[in-house]
Order: structure tokens, then sequence, then C-alpha cells
């Protein structure tokens, strides 16, 4: 995938997200409404945070040499 396709991949869930919460925002009752969405939104946000960190993490993981698995204790 070209940058220009991961951009526009990028714009677009970004300008679906925010027309979601827009919606979401306009269909629930006023008071309860804003706390409710306030929370389904940080609830959102850490599901995303944690899914980014575990693919990051991931990502480390297979760059890293594997040296460590080669030595065993009785080398050293």
């Amino acid at each position: 995938m070209s940058r220009i396709q991961k951009s526009v991949l990028g714009a677009f869930i970004g300008a679906s997200s925010a027309g979601m919460w827009l919606i979401v925002d306009l269909l629930l009752p006023e008071p309860i409404g804003d706390y409710l969405l306030f929370l389904i939104m940080g609830v959102v946000n850490m599901v995303i945070g944690w899914q980014v960190a575990r693919l990051v993490g991931k990502h480390k993981e297979n760059s890293l040499p594997k040296t460590s698995e080669n030595l065993k204790t009785s080398d050293i």
C-alpha cells in the first residue's frame, strides 16, 4: 500500500469516526447523553491505544536479534 493510499485511508477513518460520534451525540438525550458519550469515547480510545501498543510491541520484538535465546545459562 502506497503512502497516498495510507493517508487517504487514515483520513477516511478519521472522518467516519468523527461523524459517528456526532450522530451518537445527536441521538442521545441531552443531560445523560453527554456523560454516556464521554464514557464511551474514553473506552474506545483506551482500546485503540491498547491495540496500537500491542502492534508496536510485536514490531519491536520481531526486530530484536534472537541472541539471548541462543545462549544458555551453562554457557555463561
